[in-house]
């Protein structure tokens, strides 16, 4: 199987970005659609100079095509490409007839295509652009001399107005709903975030209760037990005392799992090794840990939590021999990175254990996505597993 990402099994969706590939997939029929019409009768005066100009915004649109899939684009490169549309179509219908050139009803791509970036504003100045080029290039053509074609361009240009007072509504609506989807995330994140720091303090209130209490009076209890064993030398006296000590070691393991204090005390490397450490024991495979330096983060405990529930199948279920556990910092998130060789698992059956209330995986999915983060798992059965956790450095 290739690499996971480091954001993830799938990149993160990006709204500008497929806008910009839809209006670029957009300008694909319409340079078909303005040569077909070019074969239609109607005064063209410049033929090859038509075919050339026709040819160069075919390849202008082949290159945009081809660099909104590899490059990330930008608010002025999205203005900039509507600029060379708007003059692209002028251009060919200068060059085919004016007014009454087919390649006019390009001009409707213009407003159509910008209402998909969001942007109200940028779709009313598109839609203008185009009805001042439409107007501009036909009375300024030869053809407009001949009857009826004043009229012509009025009504071509109030149906190009038209075409752009509806993308000015569609974009206005659309760009309302990105707003309330953006703002109900936003909140989203704010009240899982609350909600997590609530139950880490429960957590940490609890583990420093245990310890303080429940442990130290263990302790006592062994230490009243071992006088009592030397002055009476009574075995089962050495029996409770074995017990008492299997308790507090299993107090110390729940306390280190309900707040890890070596996360607080030597960092996320050194909680990530006792955690892994803990794993290897239980499911008796050997830990490979590949570790470069990371920054301190707030999202230090998500990621340990995750890291841990992860490590915990794959002792439990996963039936490896070896385990590569990593810890990087790549494009602004810190990744943890979790491969086994053990028999993997059909990612279908992920499904089925949420409905049947395995929520684990899911719960800190959901925790670290709050953040900007996130947790994705591939596995095969027979191949393996290998997951991600992520979430932004600070």
């Amino acid at each position: 199987m290739n690499e996971l990402d480091p954001r993830g099994s799938q990149p993160e969706y990006d709204a500008a970005q497929e806008s910009e590939r839809l209006v670029a997939w957009l300008r694909v029929p319409a340079i078909a659609l303005i040569a077909a019409g070019q074969r239609i009768e109607h005064p063209n005066p410049a033929g090859d100079a038509f075919a050339l100009a026709l040819v160069i915004f075919a390849a202008w649109s082949a290159g945009v095509l081809a660099w909104v899939y590899v490059r990330p684009v930008s608010e002025r490169f999205a203005l900039f490409a509507t600029a060379v549309d708007i003059a692209a179509v002028t251009a060919l219908a200068a060059l085919s007839g004016g007014p009454f050139s087919q390649a006019r009803l390009a001009y409707f791509l213009v407003p159509v295509a910008v209402a998909f970036r969001f942007r109200p504003s940028v779709t009313a100045v598109a839609g203008a652009g185009s009805i001042a080029a439409y107007l501009g290039q036909g009375y300024a053509h030869p053809s407009a001399s001949q009857p009826e074609a004043t009229r012509f361009l009025l009504v071509q240009a109030g149906y190009l107005a038209w075409i752009s007072a509806a993308a000015l509504l569609l974009s206005a609506v659309l760009r309302r709903r990105t707003d309330r989807v953006v703002e109900l995330a936003h909140e989203r994140e704010r009240l899982m975030a609350e909600a997590v720091s609530a139950e880490e303090r429960e957590r940490q209130a609890l583990a420093e209760a245990l310890h303080d209490t429940a442990i130290q009076n263990l302790l006592s209890a062994r230490h009243a037990l071992q006088e009592a064993e030397e002055a009476t030398g009574r075995p089962e006296l050495t029996r409770a005392d074995a017990a008492l000590e299997n308790t507090v070691a299993m107090l110390r393991d729940a306390v280190f799992e309900l707040h890890p204090y070596v996360l607080e005390a030597a960092g996320l490397e050194a909680a990530l090794t006792t955690v892994a450490e803990r794993a290897a024991a239980v499911g008796h495979f050997r830990l490979h840990f590949d570790a470069q330096p990371v920054p301190a983060s707030r999202h230090d405990r998500l990621l340990l939590s995750a890291a841990r529930e992860l490590l915990s199948n794959v002792a439990r279920h996963a039936e490896a021999t070896h385990v590569t556990l990593g810890l990087h910092q790549s494009n602004g998130y810190i990744v943890v990175a979790i491969r086994d060789d053990g028999r993997g698992f059909d990612e279908r059956a992920l499904e089925g254990r949420l409905a049947r209330g395995h929520i684990g995986l899911s719960s800190h999915r959901a925790r670290l996505e709050s953040v900007g983060g996130g947790l994705s798992v591939e596995s095969t059965e027979g191949d393996g597993t290998r997951a991600q956790v992520r979430a932004p450095v600070d």
